[in-house]
C-alpha cells in the first residue's frame, strides 16, 4: 500500500466505527480512523498537506472526554486513490502537554486489541 509499511515498528490495530475530526488551518474535516499504533494513526476523509501540523480529535462514548492531540502528516495517499487517507504521527510535545489524552488513547488501542484477539 503505502512504502511507510517498511518502516513500521509498532503494532497496527484495526479499528472499525472510529471517527473524530481533524483541525488545519482552522477549518475541521470529519474523518474515520483506519488503525492506529501508540505513534500515530491512520485516517481517511480530509485532504492534508504533507508536514503540515494538524489537531487530531477522537470520539469517545459520551460518558468519557474527547481526545485531543496534535500530531504531523508523515504520508498522503495519491489523489487518485478513492477515500483520501493521510498518516498522522503523534508529536512529541503531546507526551508532556497531552498527558491525560494519550493515557485515553493508550487505554483505547488497549481496549481494541483486546477484542481484536477475541
Amino acid at each position: 500500500m503505502h512504502s511507510e509499511k517498511d518502516k513500521r515498528t509498532l503494532e497496527r490495530i484495526h479499528l472499525k466505527d472510529m471517527i473524530g475530526s481533524v483541525e488545519h488551518q482552522e477549518k475541521m474535516n470529519s474523518i474515520s480512523i483506519i488503525n492506529a499504533s501508540e505513534d500515530g494513526v491512520c485516517i481517511e476523509g480530509a485532504n492534508l498537506e504533507l508536514d503540515s501540523v494538524v489537531r487530531l480529535a477522537i470520539n469517545q462514548p459520551q460518558d468519557t472526554p474527547g481526545i485531543s492531540l496534535y500530531c504531523k502528516v508523515v504520508w498522503v495517499s495519491p489523489d487518485e486513490v478513492p477515500g483520501k487517507k493521510s498518516g498522522l504521527l503523534f508529536l512529541n510535545t503531546n507526551r508532556v502537554l497531552f498527558k491525560n489524552d494519550l493515557i485515553s488513547f493508550n487505554r483505547l488501542i488497549d481496549s481494541a486489541r483486546k477484542q481484536a484477539n477475541q
